[in-house]
């Protein structure tokens, strides 16, 4: 039986994520904490092209998406919990250990959730923060704290809170938009330009503050919907 050796492609894509994920908290490992973030941004880089490939080459699998989950349990689960406990967890103990453990436990349930909800989610949103937006959040806490010592040892105890907040946003009911099926047009294709001409003279901050604020307005829009419902009910 011959197998199209196109089928290796996407998961290629899949295995050298998961490689910068293990570089990255080898990294981390040894202080090296600017250089694992950048090696998490890479890794999901790499995530993000797998299964566009896949379709592209029409080599979609269910080996590829169980592979795809694994992947990500270890470069936006593990890697940025370790990266999150070297940096500053460790100077908290036990709250450190738990902060980061919480992080990749939550992590995973997610994808388990997402894998087995796929096709009952609605396709322009996800229910609960998905797990890249997670990590690539505490990259850019450490990215924007490692240039400016905004928060240091005294204070960095944030992070872990936040980091905290975001492993429970994973595990929630509340529903984050999704830009998959974006619509584009001349005003968004304007939009993005201007978006990014900004975000090249300042990256790590424009990014951080974008990130933060979509995790913000899920958590907004949830709060708002909870009012609402509660007050047809009065």
């Amino acid at each position: 039986m011959n197998i199209n050796p196109l089928y290796a492609l996407p998961n290629l894509f899949t295995a050298g994520s998961i490689f910068l994920g293990v570089m990255s908290i080898m990294l981390s490992s040894n202080a090296m904490f600017e250089g694992s973030c950048w090696l998490i941004v890479a890794s999901m880089v790499l995530d993000g092209l797998d299964g566009r490939v896949a379709r592209i080459t029409r080599t979609t699998s269910k080996f590829g998406v169980e592979f795809d989950s694994l992947a990500d349990v270890v470069s936006f689960g593990v890697a940025p919990a370790m990266l999150l406990y070297f940096y500053i967890g460790g100077e908290y103990g036990r709250y450190g250990i738990i902060v980061s453990a919480l992080f990749v436990i939550f992590g995973a349930i997610r994808l388990a959730r997402f894998n087995i909800a796929t096709s009952e989610s609605e396709p322009n949103s996800f229910i609960g923060l998905p797990i890249p937006s997670a990590a690539v959040l505490i990259v850019l806490w450490v990215l924007v704290d490692v240039k400016y010592g905004i928060f240091g040892v005294e204070y960095g105890y944030w992070i872990l809170v936040a980091a905290f907040v975001l492993s429970v946003l994973m595990v929630s009911n509340i529903r984050y938009p999704s830009f998959k099926k974006i619509k584009w047009n001349l005003k968004t294709f304007i939009v993005l330009l201007i978006f990014l001409a900004i975000a090249f003279v300042k990256p790590r901050e424009v990014f951080s503050i974008c990130m933060t604020l979509y995790v913000v307005y899920g958590i907004l829009r949830w709060v708002v919907l909870m009012v609402k419902m509660f007050l047809k009910k009065i």
